[in-house]
């Protein structure tokens, strides 16, 4: 499987070479003709890549054609490939084919992947709404990893749902969860809110590094725990399946707690959620009551209510009297 660095690194470098580059475009296994055809209608510039993932989408147009999208998986295997020498015999598993038509240097493209397949701007608005946060994008958000750990399905099952964590696969579960000390199979809600954090500082940091040795190893010369007998530090691997996928955990550095309570969750922050307000007359009506004053916490919501009750107050005659 490629995995969410392997997608990072391929944008990185497209980004360098082939943003803002005009190309023609067709399918050479006919898999995706309708595809090359609406590039080269658009005006096929690429005007940028983003990646959400394990899901890449290039950006094609032109101030006139107007643009769409190409929303790129690659699934267990594939290859996007830039050549600027000598073009390579195209095999039978490429569905698109680029070539640059400006001024620049003569750049050629192949791409084979699981799915290709193109629309307008709104399918990749539609399809990255159902994404997680990506440890290797800027704009990730750990917050919705944390509140995705309130159900209690097991820590490696969340982790590995691409509507959580987007880009972590089969592979990088097994390491990250060596690396935090936490068992795949405890259940996500009994994690305290650190070890969330935790959790995803591991994902960030490891993801990191194979996105910058393009190993999914990083820096370290192999894996902690998966596909091992003896983990790292020397504990004995167990092996097992979940989500039909083969994990491993070290029986010295995870331990799974069955007896462990569920975690107190993050409560969710905003008021958009929050049934409809005390009117401002009563707030301010409890505050006279209860002996509070207004002056504790002055409120500023007014309405014909509140100036109502006001001039009322005034008509009453004092108690001190």
């Amino acid at each position: 499987m490629v995995e969410g660095d392997g997608c990072h690194r391929i944008a990185a470098q497209h980004r360098k070479q082939l943003v803002g580059r005009r190309m023609t475009a067709r399918s050479p296994n006919g898999r995706f003709k309708s595809g090359a055809q609406a590039i080269v209608k658009c005006g096929g510039v690429l005007l940028k890549i983003e990646v959400h993932g394990k899901n890449m989408f290039y950006f094609f147009g032109s101030k006139a054609g107007g643009m769409i999208v190409v929303h790129v998986h690659f699934g267990m295997a594939g290859a996007f490939a830039v050549y600027k020498g000598e073009e390579p015999e195209i095999s039978k598993n490429v569905r698109l084919r680029l070539a640059t038509v400006d001024s620049g240097a003569q750049l050629v493209a192949h791409l084979s992947a699981m799915i290709v397949k193109h629309g307008k701007p709104a399918m990749y608005t539609s399809l990255t709404a159902k994404l997680g946060a990506d440890p290797l994008r800027e704009d990730a958000d750990p917050e919705q990893v944390v509140a995705a750990f309130g159900c209690n399905k097991p820590v490696g099952t969340v982790l590995v749902d691409q509507s959580v964590c987007a880009g972590v696969g089969n592979i990088y579960r097994t390491e990250i969860l060596y690396e935090a000390r936490i068992h795949p199979k405890q259940p996500a809600n009994t994690l305290t809110l650190a070890e969330i954090l935790k959790l995803w500082n591991v994902a960030v940091k490891q993801m990191q590094a194979g996105f910058t040795t393009g190993s999914i190893w990083g820096t370290k010369r192999n894996a902690f725990c998966y596909g091992k007998r003896t983990s790292s530090c020397g504990g004995k691997v167990k092996q097992f399946n979940l989500g039909g996928r083969a994990v491993y955990a070290c029986s010295k550095r995870q331990q799974l707690d069955s007896k462990k309570a569920a975690a107190t969750k993050l409560r969710r922050p905003g008021t958009s959620h929050l049934d409809s307000f005390v009117a401002a007359v009563k707030a301010e009506a409890k505050k006279r009551r209860t002996g509070e004053g207004l002056g504790v916490q002055h409120v500023a919501l007014k309405d014909d209510a509140t100036r109502a009750a006001q001039l009322a107050a005034k008509k009453r005659p004092s108690a001190r009297r």
